[in-house]
C-alpha cells in the first residue's frame, strides 16, 4: 500500500518554498512530483523598462548570485549597442567580484549540506568563513549582498591599490581557512559515509537532462561556461573546470570545495591586471539598445543565460532569463525516486537550489 507525503512547501531543509509530492512504499520513494511557483514575481515582464535600471532589478532575482545576474544582464544589453566596448579595468573588476561571489555562494552551499546531515558546528564554521567574503564586499562596494556596481557599459566603483592589497591579503587568509575546512570534510568518516553513494546521477542522465554547474561536473560532465565560452578575461587568465566522477552527493559537494581554491587563484591573477589597466571603468553608450543580444555566464550554480531585445528606446522590448536552478530542477525527481525519505532533503540540498531563481 502506497502512502502520499507532502514534502514542503515549508520544510526546514529549504530556505525557500518548494513542494515535492512523494508516493511512498514504506521508507522508500516510489514516485515523486515537483511543484514550484510559490515565489513567482513576474520579473521578466518588469524588465521591459529603462535598461539602465535593469541591472539593479536583475540583482533581485537571486540574493546569492547578484553580481552574476547583473553582469549577465549588462553583457546581454551591451551586445545590442553598436560600438560599445567594455573598458578593460571594468572587465577585471567584474571578474574579481564574480569570483568573490562564487566563494560566498559555495561556502553557503557546503554549509547547508553539512547542516542537512546534522553537522551544526561545521555548518557554523562555513558561515564564519563566508563572513570574510561579505566583509570584503562591504569594503569594496559598500554592500554585503546587493552590490549595485554593474551598469550597462562598465562599473560604478573602482578597486584602487589599497583595496587591491586588501583583497590580496584576504585571499591568503581565506585560502588557509578553506584548506582547514577541506581537511575537516575529507577526513570525516561520518560525512563520507552519509554522502558517498547517496543520490547518484549518472553521466548519461546528466547529459540527457542538460544539467549544469557543480551538479553536472560532479557527474563527470566537464561543462563550465568560463572555459567552454569564455567571457570577460577568462580566456586570458586560463581556467580548468573541477570535475568529479562519482555523481553522488559527495561528488557534488567536493566539486564546490575544489572550486573555492580555483576562485581564489583567479582573483589573485586578476589583481596584477589592475596595475596596467587604464583608469576608465565606464564607457557611456552612444546609442540605445537595438536588435537582439544574449549572454552566458557561469554562476555558482551553473550556466546563467540572459536574452535581451532592444527597440531603439530606453525601454527594453523583451528580456528572457534562464537560471541554473531552472535548468537543474528536472534532475531532482529521478534522483529521489527509489531513495529513502531520510535522503530527500540531503539530495535536494546538494543541488544548491535557489527557488527565487527557479520561479523568477
Amino acid at each position: 500500500m502506497r502512502t502520499v507525503i507532502q514534502f514542503g512547501p515549508q520544510h526546514p531543509v529549504w530556505i525557500e518554498p518548494l513542494r515535492l509530492k512523494l508516493s511512498m512504499n514504506g521508507e522508500h520513494i516510489a514516485d515523486a512530483e515537483l511543484e514550484a511557483g510559490y515565489c513567482h514575481r513576474g520579473i521578466e515582464k518588469r524588465f521591459e523598462w529603462d535598461y539602465n535600471k535593469g541591472a539593479y532589478l536583475s540583482e533581485r532575482i537571486c540574493g546569492i548570485c547578484t553580481q552574476h545576474h547583473s553582469t549577465c544582464f549588462c553583457t546581454a544589453v551591451e551586445s545590442t549597442i553598436a560600438g560599445l566596448e567594455l573598458p578593460r579595468r571594468a572587465a577585471v573588476i567584474r571578474m574579481i567580484m564574480l569570483e568573490l561571489e562564487r566563494l560566498h555562494s559555495h561556502l553557503l552551499a557546503i554549509g547547508l549540506t553539512l547542516e542537512a546531515i546534522g553537522f551544526e558546528n561545521l555548518f557554523m564554521h562555513c558561515f564564519r568563513v563566508r563572513e570574510m567574503v561579505l566583509d570584503v564586499f562591504e569594503r569594496s562596494t559598500g554592500n554585503r549582498v546587493l552590490h549595485g556596481i554593474n551598469v550597462v557599459g562598465g562599473v560604478l566603483r573602482d578597486i584602487g591599490p589599497e583595496m587591491a592589497g586588501e583583497i590580496g591579503r584576504f585571499c591568503d587568509a581565506i585560502e588557509k581557512k578553506c584548506r582547514d575546512l577541506e581537511a575537516m570534510i575529507v577526513k570525516s568518516y561520518t560525512i563520507r559515509q552519509r554522502l558517498i553513494g547517496t543520490g547518484v546521477m549518472s553521466e548519461q542522465l546528466a547529459k540527457d537532462l542538460c544539467l549544469v554547474g557543480p551538479v553536472a561536473r560532479g557527474s563527470n560532465v566537464a561543462y563550465d561556461v568560463r572555459s567552454a565560452a569564455p567571457y570577460l578575461l577568462y580566456k586570458e587568465i586560463g581556467f580548468t573546470p573541477a570535475v568529479e566522477t562519482g555523481g553522488d552527493c559527495w561528488a557534488r559537494s567536493i566539486v564546490r570545495v575544489r572550486e573555492l581554491f580555483e576562485s581564489i587563484e583567479i582573483i589573485r591573477k586578476c589583481l596584477p591586471l589592475l596595475d596596467g589597466a587604464p583608469a576608465e571603468i565606464f564607457a557611456k553608450p552612444a546609442k540605445l539598445p537595438d536588435g537582439e543580444g544574449f549572454a552566458r555566464v557561469e554562476a555558482p550554480r551553473g550556466e546563467l543565460f540572459y536574452y535581451a531585445r532592444g527597440k531603439k528606446s530606453k525601454d527594453l522590448d523583451r528580456v528572457k532569463v534562464r537560471t541554473s536552478t531552472y535548468a537543474n530542477g528536472p534532475g531532482i525527481v529521478p534522483l529521489i525516486k527509489g531513495a529513502r525519505l531520510a535522503d530527500v532533503g540531503l539530495i535536494t540540498i546538494t543541488f544548491d537550489p535557489c527557488i527565487g531563481c527557479f520561479d523568477r
